[in-house]
């Protein structure tokens, strides 16, 4: 499930003011009028539409909207679990740009001849964190009391499926405690869904990205889980290869790795991977 499919809100001010105009135009057109008729609206550029994990979604929003200030081009964003999106692109969603939580997602579209090898490239990594409810009064002090009886439900992307749930379930395996917890895990179908059931109070304890603790006032995060304890966490961005893609993709990739797009995921809390 997407976070937000064909996402229209990004387009440039004033494109659908210029569409509702037209049938105006067509009026004039038809009858007889002495007077100088006015232009017919240019084209729309066509959009950019980028599927990427829901971990990114607002940094992408955010970047996606800088770009159409200085384009016109929209950008459309659809976000949810990265091997969701993957599916999605294989059974012919008219994505342009792919950018998922991990490499590994990668792999299925490569081999399908549907993700253009040499236009990927590293973006950004993130961290891991545990989180809870910020009203509440126990947390964990080290990551094995996150395997403490007190703590009976454990929100997580969905471990099997969702790369964010796998690396929290490495780190959990890596403090020997992925045994014990196994069975109080709240499984969810992407990271922000995670950080909504600690948000709601249906999980004591979370362990989502720490961009996304920093997105909702309602959790508190308790630890930060070392990079040494999973795989990295980065994020790579690919150019997919299907008919009639927009001819605005590659600039829009172009312009992922330039100067306001870093400032913008500084500000989000990733660390951008591109030179």
């Amino acid at each position: 499930m997407t976070r937000s499919a064909m996402r229209t809100d990004n387009w440039p001010s004033g494109a659908f003011m210029r569409i509702r105009r037209l049938p105006a135009v067509l009026l004039l057109l038809s009858g007889s009028f002495k007077t100088a008729l006015p232009a017919l609206p240019a084209e729309l550029p066509k959009p950019v539409m980028v599927f990427t994990a829901a971990s990114t979604a607002d940094a992408v929003e955010k970047i996606g909207k800088a770009y159409t200030g200085r384009t016109g081009t929209p950008v459309l964003v659809s976000s949810g679990a990265s091997p969701a999106l993957a599916q999605q692109i294989l059974k012919g969603a008219p994505a342009d740009v792919f950018i998922p939580a991990g490499g590994g997602v990668l792999v299925g579209l490569l081999k399908a001849g549907m993700v253009d090898e040499g236009s990927s490239f590293p973006w950004v990594l993130n961290r891991l964190v545990v989180i809870a409810p910020a009203d509440a009064g126990a947390a964990p002090a080290s990551p094995w009391e996150i395997a403490d009886p007190r703590f009976r439900r454990l929100a997580l992307a969905d471990p099997d499926l969702v790369p964010a749930g796998m690396y929290a379930r490495q780190s959990l395996t890596f403090f020997g405690i992925w045994e014990d917890v196994r069975r109080r895990v709240v499984p969810a179908p992407d990271v922000r869904s995670a950080l909504a059931y600690v948000e709601s109070g249906e999980a004591d304890l979370g362990i989502v990205y720490a961009t996304d603790a920093r997105a909702t006032s309602r959790v508190k995060v308790v630890l930060e889980l070392p990079e040494v304890s999973h795989n990295e966490i980065r994020y790579p961005v690919a150019l997919v290869a299907h008919p009639g893609s927009s001819p605005a993709a590659r600039p829009f990739m172009e312009f992922l790795r330039g100067n306001e797009a870093r400032k913008i995921l500084v500000e989000a809390g990733f660390t951008p991977a591109f030179p």
